[in-house]
């Protein structure tokens, strides 16, 4: 094993999570119901399954590299028959013109190799193997459906656009311009000193807020869409007001002076489930760019913290100090962030996931599969474990039976509770989906020692995704 990257103490490779994303997008590109009406997907959307198959791929050739089983020699010649691999999927499946096929198989597959072993140098002891891998993946996949349809906007600006596309361009705008400034204050050192980097972040903000859709700015679009009616509204000031309930949490925390312990810090579990309870049901489109939003600052915050940036540093770091998991053992304070990104994992993953068309309920459980797994599971096996976990599954963890039976059961309990509300409608066979998925999500929570946050959301939506 390459002893150069030093990843995260006390997690196994987890080479499996390499399957992760891949698996997601595949399944929900060929689940049944989807398979009667393939020529509803959006054409961009099987781009993406086919490019993050030739991702996949590629993530076979690192673990070889990074098991030193072949030379670099031997690793740039796999490579190449990785590109040449996803250029020809390209021209078979979706019949695309050579020159778009051949940047397809390239760049990513480029990408995603460089980006891979450079958050293992960078951000030493902060990802496993595993985790890597779908850090990587994801970045590559955003990047890519945002070359494929922000070009589009800025050729045709007389285009009108849906509701769901001004969402999905203000994200794609938004945190293509946070990633470009990660990349800057990476490559150029003076831009980690606290006047240059409030000038890129205040520059950032402003080319983002005025960047154009159709014939009004970023901004002006945002704006209308908050106000657009009192739902939203409402909707808008309940997350505020929970917002608000978080950080006098923290205040509370910063008098109390003492760090937080696993359970406690499942209260932040508990305001991500009054979050995007309401949000899915009633207000898809407001969380789905209330999460993007969030992600942005979330990456900015962290990124203030990192280089010491006044006059916010200090207390972040008191933050990152009372509040961090044992998991994060690098620099970067990751679970907050791995939180948030698992709960909305399901809503970015899928092609349609505003669509609420689909009679049958099943699309709102598959787009509950963060919230289920993570807000829901995790902190009932993590709050019984702590007080009443009394049968460890083996002696070198903390993870409980007791922990594990408390989140089927809580789990299901929701289930029943979306089907009697009539929020989801199941019929024997997709109970038995839902019935395999949150026992397997409970499993897996009590053996794995990578990141819950990060893989439980896709090991329930790839289950729930299956189903027919």
């Amino acid at each position: 094993m390459n002893s150069f990257y030093k990843t995260r103490p006390g997690a196994s490779h987890g080479w499996w999570l390499g399957l992760l994303l891949p698996a997601c997008y595949a399944a929900t590109l060929w689940r049944p119901y989807q398979q009667d009406h393939q020529q509803h997907l959006p054409r961009d959307y099987k781009r993406t399954v086919l490019m993050t198959f030739g991702l996949l791929l590629q993530t076979l050739v690192i673990r070889g590299t990074l098991e030193t089983r072949w030379n670099r020699h031997k690793a740039i010649l796999l490579t190449l028959l990785v590109i040449a691999c996803s250029w020809g999927l390209f021209l078979v499946c979706l019949k695309e013109n050579a020159v778009f096929a051949g940047v397809s198989g390239l760049l990513p597959v480029i990408l995603y190799d460089k980006l891979y072993f450079t958050l293992l140098k960078t951000m030493p002891k902060s990802f496993s193997y595993g985790e890597a891998f779908i850090v990587a993946q994801g970045i590559v996949a955003f990047v890519y459906g945002t070359f494929l349809q922000l070009p589009p906007v800025i050729l045709r600006p007389d285009a009108v656009y849906t509701e769901m596309q001004m969402i999905y361009f203000i994200l794609q705008i938004g945190l293509l311009g946070i990633l470009v400034l990660v990349w800057a204050t990476y490559t150029f050192t003076w831009l980690r000193k606290t006047i240059p980097f409030w000038i890129a972040l205040g520059t950032t903000s402003a080319l983002v807020a005025l960047f154009p859709i159709g014939k009004l700015p970023a901004v002006t679009r945002l704006v209308l869409f908050f106000m657009n009616d009192m739902e939203t509204i409402q909707t808008t000031g309940l997350y505020v007001a929970l917002l608000v309930l978080t950080v006098s949490f923290i205040m509370w925390q910063f008098n109390y002076g003492r760090r937080t312990t696993s359970a406690t810090r499942k209260v932040f579990h508990f305001m991500i489930v009054l979050v995007y309870g309401p949000g899915l049901w009633y207000q898809c489109r407001l969380l789905y760019l209330a999460s993007g939003l969030m992600l942005a600052v979330l990456i900015v915050l962290e990124m203030a913290r990192l280089i010491q940036l006044a006059p916010v540093a200090n207390a972040l770091n008191v933050a990152v100090n009372l509040f961090i998991d044992e998991k994060d053992a690098g620099a970067i304070a990751l679970t907050p962030i791995y939180l948030l990104v698992g709960c909305s994992l399901p809503l970015w993953l899928h092609p349609v996931p505003c669509d609420l068309t689909d009679s049958s309920g099943l699309q709102m459980l598959t787009l509950s599969a963060g919230v289920l797994s993570i807000g829901i599971g995790d902190t009932a096996a993590s709050v019984v474990g702590y007080h009443l976990g009394r049968h460890k599954w083996h002696a070198s963890t903390n993870k409980s039976v007791e922990g594990t039976v408390a989140s089927v059961l809580l789990q299901a309990g929701v289930i029943a509770a979306m089907y009697h509300l009539g929020v989801i409608h199941l019929t024997v066979l997709r109970a038995a989906y839902a019935g395999v998925a949150i026992i397997v999500n409970a499993l897996v929570e009590s053996r794995t020692d990578q990141i819950d946050n990060l893989i439980l959301p896709l090991v329930t939506y790839l289950i729930l995704v299956s189903s027919p």
